[in-house]
């Protein structure tokens, strides 16, 4: 059975592999959709609020390159 370090190490290396956009895209993505899960929990409406985020995320992943490896 493989470990959750192996996994988690697995699913890093992908996700690091992928383009400035796709990861920017990915990381609004999981931002938008754990909000919007949080609002359905709670049971408010945080829809707006939770696009909102998403975009702005996705705008500043893109713009900053937090996966750019520093040589």
């Amino acid at each position: 059975m493989t470990s959750p370090r192996t996994l988690y190490r697995r699913l890093d290396d992908w996700a690091r592999g992928l383009s400035r956009l796709r990861y920017a895209l990915l990381a609004g993505v999981i931002v938008t959709t754990t909000l919007l899960s949080v609002g359905i929990l709670l049971d408010i409406t945080t829809t707006v609020q939770a696009v909102t985020m998403g975009v702005t995320m996705t705008g500043l992943y893109y713009a900053f390159d937090v996966n750019a490896s520093d040589d």
